[in-house]
């Protein structure tokens, strides 16, 4: 049986380890978001505000308090409040970094206290919050909350069937790279096999001893963000080995060049993509770390406020590559290596985003911010680099609009990135021929849609279950590895499996929603919302470009695509994403803390 044989019977094993994997985890997500948005409706323990009438002192009654609470007129505020003076939205009473704050959200007045209050303050045990007419008084009952055990049992990750997915990725793993390895047989590539092999088995079994031992040392550790991140990484890494090694034949049509050139230059490629995961994998278990016991993220929001701009800025003036690629993005380093900061900008401004919009933000916040995003779009468009302003873009205005309300000024902000798009559509040849190629994708064949229409093609000839790994044909297509990296999935592997990294992207943002719900203050809701909405808009921008359905941006597919410096900034989103969403599984207050309510219920008693 010739190996085109068996990669055509093996795409059905394929099939069967990859898409119960998809339904078990998206099965599993859509079940828990739905559990957490009955559980984000009710109150946290322990913690209560005591409201009194100074008109009426008998008329006392105990308020549920949530982890953010909105006092105001409104009927949607969490504790209405009618009464002269009283705004709709007047204050908001959330728990951040292990203490619980007041905050006014409007200009109305608000005392602590009996002194009127105009930022963030603390609040303890006993404290008297007046608005309007009313009185309430923030008790903490140390009981309740010893009773609770402070990890509710909701907010643990899911048991059962986790084993399972587990399971099926180490056997795709293997099976992957026996397939590999086979391939490589009696072809000119094979003296390589044995090194590919090696490095792929080094790097599945740190993977999997990685996971084994988060999974049981980090409470809180969502195994379906992990499994889904995983899964993707495996595909994506054994078809880059594919598209290196399988089916090549040696380019003696270029005079000069050597068999041992050849080879160098395959095995560069391929360790640095390996060597990108193994950064990622080795950086994964520091941040998740960090992330989850530390408030690193907050302090460092100034910095990134200052690193953003910058960042683009070096890419600006350093970067190169925009003969081939249509934006210099790529600065060069010693070595042949290179390096794309715009992937790292994308994490600082969504720091600086959550940062920004951790509560409702005044005015003045509101435009400062849209300040500083507007100099680094215009920072961007000078690259050029539209497929990250088509990330980012959506990604702020789902963080600004579901953290705010603020859904007119999401609007008008949304029209006018569409004025800016028309101008840069105008002024930007990059852009036109970009847009050209798509309106005259089903017209005829040019320069500026070739790539489209090849990669349809390809996706036209995979079918249901694909061709098998090595039967494609991603000679053909132009940036086959990176832009268009998901028609070769396709092709190969079929809509099924296409269909399924389809539904890992939005395994990770259900996770990272259900996450939100219960999350214990402002930042890390902001920052698993932004930093879930990153990444599935990045991998449906790609999927859209790749089918026709928008034009292409030159982004490419998380955790699949070829790249050292995007591999390493979504395995940096990834191990953010699961440090934060395991803080918002814990409201833990520290020792010193319980003993300063007791000191102080004490004191007032």
């Amino acid at each position: 049986m010739s190996f085109a044989d068996l990669a055509h019977l093996a795409r059905y094993g394929f099939a069967i380890l990859v898409v119960p994997v998809a339904v078990i985890l998206l099965t599993k997500s859509l079940r828990d978001f739905i559990q957490r948005m009955k559980y984000a409706r009710m109150p946290v323990r322990g913690f209560f505000l005591l409201a009194s009438d100074p008109l009426d002192e008998e008329l006392v009654r105990p308020l549920p308090l949530y982890h953010t609470t909105l006092i105001g007129s409104s009927k949607s505020a969490d504790i209405r409040v009618k009464g002269k003076g009283v705004a709709r939205r007047n204050a908001m009473i959330y728990y951040f970094d292990r203490r619980w704050y007041l905050e006014p959200t409007s200009q109305a007045l608000l005392f602590l206290n009996h002194k009127e209050i105009k930022e963030r303050t603390e609040i303890r045990q006993g404290d008297v919050i007046g608005i309007g007419t009313q009185q309430f008084s923030f008790v903490v009952d140390i009981s309740a909350i010893e009773e609770s055990g402070l990890t509710e049992e909701l907010l643990a990750e899911p048991k059962g069937r986790s084993w399972m997915s587990g399971i099926l990725i180490v056997l795709l793993q293997l099976a992957g790279t026996a397939m590999i390895y086979a391939g490589m047989q009696n072809t000119v590539t094979e003296e390589l096999s044995l090194l590919v092999v090696i490095v792929l088995a080094v790097l599945f079994l740190f993977a999997q001893l990685l996971y084994l031992s988060m999974s049981r040392l980090t409470p809180g550790f969502d195994e379906s963000i992990w499994h889904s991140v995983m899964l993707l990484s495996t595909l994506g890494i054994l078809l880059q080995t594919r598209l290196l090694f399988l089916s090549r034949r040696f380019p003696d049509w270029i005079e000069g060049y050597t068999m041992e050139e050849w080879f160098g230059s395959l095995r560069s490629v391929f360790f640095n993509q390996t060597v990108a995961i193994f950064i990622g994998l080795i950086l994964f278990p520091l941040i998740l770390l960090l992330v989850r016991r530390t408030s690193i993220l907050e302090k460092l929001a100034p910095f990134c406020f200052v690193l953003t701009p910058l960042l683009y800025l070096i890419t600006l003036f350093m970067g190169s590559g925009s003969d081939t690629h249509g934006a210099g993005l790529w600065i060069n380093l010693p070595g042949g290596s290179s390096l794309q900061l715009t992937e790292f900008a994308k994490i600082t401004w969504i720091i600086v985003l959550a940062n920004f919009f951790k509560a409702r933000a005044s005015k003045r916040n509101i435009i400062i911010f849209a300040v500083w995003a507007g100099v680094n779009a215009v920072l961007v468009l000078l690259l050029p680099d539209l497929g990250s302003l088509m990330v980012l873009l959506p990604t702020t205005l789902i963080v600004f609009a579901i953290m705010t309300s603020e859904f007119l000024i999401s609007f008008l902000a949304l029209a006018g990135a569409s004025v800016v798009g028309v101008l840069a559509y105008n002024a930007l040849p990059y852009v036109q021929r970009r847009l050209y190629g798509w309106v005259s994708l089903w017209e005829e064949l040019n320069d500026y849609n070739r790539q489209i229409i090849y990669g349809l093609q390809a996706v036209g000839r995979g079918g249901l279950f694909g061709r098998g790994m090595g039967n494609g044909s991603p000679e053909g297509i132009p940036l086959a590895s990176s832009d268009m990296i998901f028609a070769i999935l396709w092709e190969e592997m079929g809509l099924l499996i296409a269909i399924s990294v389809i539904a890992l992207f939005f395994v990770i943002w259900l996770r990272s929603a259900s996450a939100i719900t219960t999350a214990r203050d402002g930042f890390t809701s902001s920052l698993i919302l932004g930093l879930s909405s990153c990444l599935l808009m990045e991998a449906l921008i790609v999927i859209g470009g790749t089918t026709g359905l928008i034009p292409l941006t030159g982004v490419t597919l998380p955790f699949i695509a070829r790249g050292g410096s995007s591999i390493v900034a979504k395995w940096i989103m990834a191990a953010l994403l699961v440090g934060t969403v395991a803080r918002s599984r814990s409201l833990s207050i520290s020792r010193k803390a319980q003993k300063q309510y007791k000191k102080e219920l004490e004191a007032r008693s």
